[in-house]
């Protein structure tokens, strides 16, 4: 998953093609198993935590070189936009307007990234851009109750909220134990005041594990939190306990 993240993260350009990761991304510190990361021009910062053990700089360090053997120049210690960022920004100027758009509602996820494992019933999100919307897909397994409901009163919350309002829904919920393989209940939510741009498209899904019937024993492998996976991925009746041996405890 670290590998995953530089990958995906750490911005590289291609002479002549547009820059691939999150532009003017940069590296501003390792700690140990933190990965500290910044924005250039601002004082924004995250910090990805890897489990005991990780080594940021080896990773980061062979991420490079790969980039370099494929002809890619590594952007993420350069101090200052690049001319590649500078010219892509330039190029793409509706895409990086969208994305700014669209920052107050990220920035808002992020600082309450911990709805998704304490309030949400699903045990899979995935979430991506697509013009002015956000778009997340929660799967809730068939065993376990959507709430919905639930969810999104927390998110859209007076107090501890994000400012939201819900636009449209078509939601399709059916009880526990019908015939149907599934059903998906979509949402549309916006920011209160009309002017601002931006829309959350929130997709909860019910039904069989989209990664198959293992997917509880995948995440147990990896050292997932058992008292979370018993909550969104119940361990069926007569299905024996995994005999893995947990290294680190529940985090």
């Amino acid at each position: 998953m670290s590998v995953d993240a530089l990958t995906h993260l750490l911005p590289s350009a291609e002479p002549g093609v547009q820059v691939g990761g999150v532009m003017r991304l940069r590296v501003a510190a390792v700690r140990k198993a933190d990965l500290h990361l910044g924005l250039v021009g601002t004082t924004s910062g995250s910090v990805l935590r890897g489990v005991p053990g990780t080594r940021w700089r080896p990773l980061l360090a062979e991420r490079r070189r790969r980039l370099q053997d494929s002809g890619l120049i590594p952007l993420w210690d350069t101090p200052e936009p690049t001319s590649y960022e500078i010219d892509d920004e330039r190029e793409y100027s509706s895409l990086e307007r969208t994305q700014r758009d669209l920052a107050w509602l990220g920035s808002g996820i992020l600082r309450r990234i911990a709805m998704f494992h304490n309030v949400s019933t699903a045990y899979s999100t995935r979430s991506w851009t697509t013009g002015d919307e956000w778009i997340f897909e929660l799967d809730t397994h068939r065993d376990v109750p959507l709430a919905h409901d639930i969810f999104l009163d927390h998110l859209m919350d007076e107090v501890w909220g994000l400012p939201l309002r819900v636009t449209r829904h078509y939601c399709n919920c059916h009880p526990a134990g019908t015939a149907r393989r599934g059903h998906q209940c979509t949402f549309y939510l916006e920011h209160r005041r009309p002017e601002v741009r931006g829309v959350m498209q929130i997709r909860f899904r019910w039904g069989d594990p989209v990664y198959g019937d293992d997917a509880r024993e995948r995440l147990e492998a990896v050292d997932a939190d058992r008292g979370w996976l018993d909550r969104v991925l119940p361990r069926r009746p007569g299905r024996p306990a995994d005999s893995a041996t947990r290294r680190g405890g529940s985090r």
